[in-house]
């Protein structure tokens, strides 16, 4: 069937699907029904087709029948169609030879299944796909319906498929550009197999029929393909199996490929990918699919890709869609000049441009281009609309703004109203494989909104040759200028998900690509690399003050120094959070991480959301809130000083413990300790003690000792081998450290950083789980030395310790901290120093020391009994210890408010509005 009859049958088909939606009843609708199908859709005389109902035969009344053509039987909606099949198979044996079908067709309106009785196939269909099935109707016309087996869905066995066609490549040493390039065309032309832009297995079959066996010629006959596909009809070399395939540009297929001959091997697997069903495909998966078939490295389970769209939708949706979907509704409230605006509206549609500066296979893109689509097929369905009230002067009080109104669209070409175009859409990515992958997957959306559009305006939409496809630029977007891939003054969003790679864990390469972003900015080089990608948009927000931008990033970024550091230099440049999800969990080529996401726009404007998660791997809470700050919650910008060397409050300074470089040679555990000291008394008084910070939490007795041989007399050193070797072997492990390091192998009795005074100290973990109330910190006496994994106060006084092991503390430490995982990472520059303390009462003072002692003494008759901290700290504490700390909560918000705190958020508002004064 040439593509001019089947475009024609695929239109009446549309047609009749969008009529006949409703359609449920077998007894008051099935002949209407068929009637239409019949004489409307494959344009049977109707008088033909009047005849064929109700034929008779022993044991009943056939629906319809074509005598030797095709037999129906209806059943109504969400009836049982095997009973149908079995009634009408009834019906078959009963008919004379002359009269038994070729097919038979049993519908319950919602389904269509259609038998080949020669054949003993089958195909089952939603009625809505009718115009996807259209061409197993061809024996109408008098043509041989192809049989094939029936499809399957694109799944995680097509990557698999995909990726084994891409090693057989590789193996032919196809050249590696080639190969990507080679592959996305290949998965274009499998796409238009199964989705009306190709003829019905109209590739399969030139691959099945064109090609040698051996696969020998499989690819120049690719290649000859893929020129036709470039030329127009009439420019083509007259060939009966290129010439029928439609013209599709777009520069797709523009590029001449290079290669090497393919074999039976590579043949084979084409053809068995081929067999599934690529009409069914998602853009979103297909760019995980395809990354995954291009590296053996990226390689993952494809299916934790199938809930990704719910997290970009997250981005698209505060970003932009939701805003626009507003101001369509309130156009359509409007009682008078509804058509004018909406024309506007849908020409503003048309405007929008978008950039993705950090693409991949862009998936951010393609669902911010199918949600402009969507937007704007209800967006002409309204104009149609107005167009037909005003056309047949229908009044106001008949109007009827629901989107089904009936009106006349015969006569008017929905695929000319369209105007939004994958043009409109940017991306920036380094590797190239993947930006061919981007565009591609934006040509595949563009032509599923087409077919949506059809669906919804019963007419074919094709818009073939392709459009102009997306700008996709393959460079490192944070060395390249953006005003090079698009006039920034034209943008209007901005919107991505940058590579996750977080400060510590960042190569040479990666600081000093930030560097260049911002070398102004000090400590840039100590912020994630997604930081890049928030500079340099606000760089270009700057420029044009209408560009509003959107990240997933690492949630580093919101919290600790990065937050202070950063949002600094951000907030300084006039520009806000306008939304934020505070963190969750998000996958990551099959690996879960911890990210937020961050709207910024330079209005400040009064409603900001901001979504809270009481569960990271679950649905947020949507709140309204005047005020975003740099750590994601409901507050004006702290903007810390991050070099604060001492504390804003009037209490001695916390410092890290002592670092000794010592490759564990100083440490000596529990049982070694008390062999030295049977062995070498002498040197009892220079073995200490060492907690660091699981010593803290998870012990009740030393676990760890540490030699202070900066003390331990010089004759005691040579005259002891076993601590001689010791020394000796620190030296050399020094020497393999750093070029800072290899002097300090010259002094090996020395640690490097001696925080070590000889007294009593107040010692606090490093890092403390989020889940507790309070965060654990304990006295120990001046023979204890506090490792480099914990913090230390010298001297602190009860009411220091009384202060910090409270609730308001806590919640100031989450906010301000950086977290590993769930857990805290506290800081004394950023949480202790910063943390504002009032001037106490000696009568406040006094409350809190006798509460602080109590805490002390109830930890210390749990710890008698074996419990560590972590244990009381745990989710369960112990009665008279969350009694304890309760009534010491309540003493200290006094002592600060006046007033006891209503909640965490009380606490914390009152914390920063102590800071900001």
């Amino acid at each position: 069937m040439d593509s001019k009859k089947r475009d024609g049958l695929i239109n009446k088909a549309l047609k009749f699907v969008k009529e006949h939606k409703d359609y449920t009843d077998e007894k008051q609708q099935a002949q209407m029904w068929l009637r239409d199908l019949f004489v409307d859709v494959f344009g049977i005389n109707k008088s033909k087709v009047n005849v064929g109902f109700e034929h008779r035969v022993k044991g009943g009344y056939i629906d319809h029948l074509f005598n030797g053509l095709l037999l129906t039987e209806m059943k109504s909606a969400g009836k049982d169609l095997e009973v149908a099949k079995r009634q009408a198979f009834d019906y078959v044996m009963e008919l004379s030879d002359n009269d038994i079908p070729k097919y038979v067709m049993v519908s319950d309106f919602n389904y269509i299944v259609l038998y080949n009785l020669d054949k003993n196939t089958h195909f089952k269909f939603l009625t809505k796909e009718l115009p996807k099935y259209i061409e197993l109707f061809d024996f109408f016309f008098g043509e041989e319906v192809v049989a094939r087996e029936p499809q399957s869905p694109v799944n995680a066995e097509a990557a698999k498929e995909l990726e084994k066609f891409h090693d057989t490549l590789r193996e032919l040493n196809y050249p590696k550009n080639s190969r990507s390039l080679l592959m996305t065309r290949i998965v274009f032309c499998m796409f238009a197999d199964d989705t009306e832009i190709f003829e019905k297995d109209q590739f399969r079959n030139y691959i099945l029929n064109e090609t040698n066996e051996d696969g020998s010629d499989l690819l120049y006959k690719l290649l000859d393909l893929f020129l036709a596909l470039d030329t127009p009809k009439n420019l083509r070399i007259k060939n009966t199996a290129i010439q029928d395939f439609r013209f599709i540009n777009g520069g797709l297929f523009k590029v001449k490929l290079e290669g090497v001959p393919l074999n039976k091997v590579a043949r084979d697997m084409l053809i068995r990918i081929t067999k599934l069903d690529w009409g069914m495909i998602s853009p979103i998966i297909f760019g995980s699919m395809f990354e995954g078939a291009m590296d053996n490295e990226s390689r993952h389970d494809l299916g934790a890709h199938f809930t990704s769209e719910t997290n970009i939708m997250k981005v698209i949706s505060s970003l932009f869609l939701d805003e626009l979907r507003t101001e369509f509704d309130e156009i359509l409230n409007y009682k008078v000049d509804r058509l004018r605006r909406l024309n506007q509206f849908h020409d503003k549609l048309s405007s929008l441009k978008f950039l993705d500066p950090a693409c991949g296979s862009g998936n951010f893109l393609i669902l911010a281009y199918r949600e402009i689509r969507r937007l704007e097929h209800d967006v002409i369905q309204a104009e149609l609309r107005e167009e037909y009230i005003r056309d047949n002067n229908i009044g106001v009080k008949d109007f009827n703004r629901k989107l089904d109104i009936s009106y006349q669209d015969t006569f008017f070409s929905i695929e000319d109203r369209i105007k939004v175009e994958v043009a409109q859409f940017y991306g920036i990515e380094i590797q190239a494989y993947a930006a061919s992958i981007a565009k591609l997957g934006l040509w595949l959306m563009d032509h599923l909104m087409n077919m949506e559009a059809s669906n919804k305006f019963g007419q074919q939409v094709l818009r073939l040759p392709l459009h102009a496809g997306a700008k996709i630029s393959v460079a490192d977007a944070l060395l390249t200028n953006w005003n090079n891939i698009i006039d920034c003054s034209q943008l209007d969003y901005i919107l991505g998900n940058p590579p996750f790679i977080g400060a510590k864990v960042m190569g040479p390469e990666n600081k000093q690509i930030l560097y260049k972003v911002a070398p102004e900015l000090e400590g840039i080089k100590n912020l994630d690399f997604v930081s890049g990608w928030f500079i340099k948009s606000a760089f270009v927000m700057n420029q044009n003050p209408n560009v509003k931008t959107a990240f997933v990033a690492t949630n580093s970024i919101s919290q600790g120094i990065q937050a202070a550091s950063l949002w600094k230099k951000i907030n300084h440049m006039g520009i806000n959070i306008s939304f934020a999800h505070q963190t969750f969990k998000w996958d990551n080529n099959g690996a879960s991480v911890f990210v937020v996401i961050i709207g910024m726009e330079t209005q400040n404007k009064r409603n900001k959301e901001l979504f809270i998660y009481d569960d990271i791997s679950k649905s947020p809470i949507k709140t309204i809130v005047p005020k975003i700050n740099e750590y994601l919650i409901n507050a004006s910008f702290l903007l810390l000083n991050t070099k604060l060397r001492n504390p804003i409050s009037d209490f001695p300074n916390m410092t890290l413990g002592s670092l000794l470089l010592d490759n564990q040679n100083f440490i000596l555990l529990p049982d070694e300790y008390h062999r030295w000291l049977e062995r070498y008394p002498e040197l009892k008084n220079y073995i200490h003690p060492y907690y660091g910070s699981k010593e803290i939490l998870n012990t009740t007795a030393p676990s760890r000792y540490a030699i202070y041989a900066k003390d331990i007399p010089f004759n005691l050193i040579v005259n002891n081998k076993e601590l001689s070797d010791r020394l000796t072997a620190i030296s050399d492990f020094r020497k393999t450290v750093s070029k800072e390091d290899i002097t300090l192998a010259e002094t090996p009795t020395l640690y490097k950083r001696d925080r070590y005074w000889k007294q009593n100290v107040l010692g606090v973990p490093r890092t403390s789980s989020s889940a507790r109330k309070y965060i654990p910190m304990a006295y120990f006496d001046e023979n204890t030395i506090i490792s480099d994994a914990a913090y230390q106060v010298t001297n602190a006084p009860l009411e220091l310790f009384g202060v910090l092991e409270t609730r308001l503390h806590t919640v100031w430490a989450r906010l301000v901290t950086g977290k590993l995982k769930g857990d805290f990472r506290y800081s004394n520059t950023l949480c202790y120093n910063t943390f504002p303390i009032p001037k106490l009462t000696l009568a406040q003072i006094e409350g809190i020391e006798h509460l602080a002692q109590k805490i002390i003494e109830i930890r210390n008759s749990y710890m008698a009994e074996g419990n560590t901290l972590a244990n009381l700290y745990g989710k369960i504490m112990p009665p008279d210890l969350r009694k304890a700390h309760t009534k010491l909560d309540k003493i200290v918000e006094i002592a600060y408010s006046g007033r006891e705190f209503l909640n965490d958020n009380d606490r914390l508002s009152f914390l920063i509005s102590m800071v900001g004064k």
